[in-house]
């Protein structure tokens, strides 16, 4: 029997259809999704609240209203270090990109693939 712990993810996108389509992925991949926010700023409030039990990975969509993909990255990875981040955008906007890179995504897959970034986890 496999007794290694799912990875904990967090998720942050504005459009709850992604919140739904993201848990189901996540839930086929052998992912626990512990945590859906509707902006970066719920997001990071949560990580505060629960930073006895972080998650290992946290994906970011990159517009987002209170707190944008880019802001919220450089926020994730400014607190909590041991965090790995993704990006899931449909921006093919370059500069944006490399932004949300420079603040400290791993790596940014589009939303059309979900998928693919989940099996990097």
């Amino acid at each position: 029997m496999d007794t290694k712990s799912k990875c904990k993810i967090v998720y942050a996108d504005d459009a709850m259809i992604h919140h739904v389509m993201m848990k189901a992925m996540a839930q086929s991949h052998s992912l626990e999704l512990v945590y859906c926010a509707s902006n970066g700023r719920d997001l990071i409030d949560y990580l505060i609240e629960h930073n006895k039990a972080l998650p290992e990975v946290c994906i970011l969509d990159l517009h987002m209203p209170i707190l944008n993909g880019i802001e919220t990255a450089k926020i994730v990875r400014d607190k909590f270090p041991s965090i790995r981040i993704f990006g899931l955008t449909s921006s093919s906007d370059e500069s944006e990109r490399i932004e949300m890179l420079a603040g400290g995504v791993e790596q940014i897959f589009a939303k059309e693939d979900m998928s693919a970034l989940l099996q990097q986890l």
